[in-house]
């Protein structure tokens, strides 16, 4: 039976698989600071579990503003997490969840093979704690998450800050860049999926579709009744997926991203 442990059980997508998966599995929350080692070593100790899910991580933001902070919350606790797993006989298997960012815009779709070229210490971090987790530990999935979206989605993301601008008549100043979005529900089956078939190595996450801004601007603006006020420069990039591997394990989606609804 598949026992899961996850942390940051209160972040975006932590919260969605929590609620979607809660029934299906059991579910064990590690709750205390993710930087410290006692108290991490403690839980080890104390709950038997077969997959433990990396879900915890300071936003880019956040780490802009606390650099300190981020290289803690961001690579460091994800190294002590790894170097505690080596102690036990039985290690289970870690699912890391990192992001797009550690890709670079490219005209190309992006495959896992692609040039990595982080620039944010946010992705930088998200990069280094890949390399880490590869060259130390031998049972992992690394889950590269390109643009979340879903229901009741914070502060701190495209969507949410867009929809608050438009609602309060703000001035948007955008670019012409094309992203993949990919509902969050789906990041949550795409995990269960990944757990059921023991899938292992380095995964791009997103639908494969390129989605502009100005479009989601529009279809915001559409669904609010509310005018928009966009400035848009000419600077154009484009960061979508190529899900070539994740289709490869014949995983067949839910959601349809090309109707995107907020």
């Amino acid at each position: 039976m598949n026992v899961v442990a996850i942390n940051g059980y209160n972040s975006f997508i932590g919260k969605n698989y929590l609620k979607s998966y809660k029934a299906k599995y059991k579910i064990i929350h590690y709750k205390k600071d993710i930087n410290n080692k006692k108290e991490f070593l403690k839980f080890v100790k104390r709950n038997k579990f077969t997959h433990f899910i990396y879900f915890a991580a300071l936003s880019r933001e956040k780490c802009d503003l606390n650099k300190n902070l981020c290289k803690k919350t961001n690579y460091i606790s994800v190294k002590s997490t790894i170097d505690i797993f080596n102690l036990l006989k039985n290690k289970p298997k870690l699912i890391f969840i990192s992001s797009s960012h550690v890709y670079g815009a490219s005209s190309h779709k992006l495959s896992e093979k692609s040039k990595l070229k982080p620039k944010s210490l946010y992705a930088k971090l998200k990069l280094k704690s890949e390399n880490y987790i590869r060259k130390n530990y031998s049972n992992y999935t690394i889950l590269r998450i390109f643009n979340v979206y879903g229901n009741n989605q914070p502060k701190g993301y495209f969507i949410p800050d867009m929809i608050h601008k438009i609602k309060k008549n703000f001035e948007i100043k955008l670019n012409k860049s094309i992203r993949d979005y990919i509902h969050v529900n789906e990041i949550s089956r795409i995990i269960n999926f990944i757990i059921k078939k023991k899938i292992s190595g380095t995964l791009n996450i997103g639908t494969g579709r390129g989605v502009s801004l100005n479009f989601l601007i529009n279809q915001i603006s559409k669904k609010y009744k509310f005018k928009t006020f966009v400035k848009t420069s000419k600077i154009k990039d484009k960061i979508v997926a190529d899900i070539s591997l994740l289709k490869s394990y014949k995983y067949k989606f839910k959601y349809n991203e090309k109707y995107i609804d907020f």
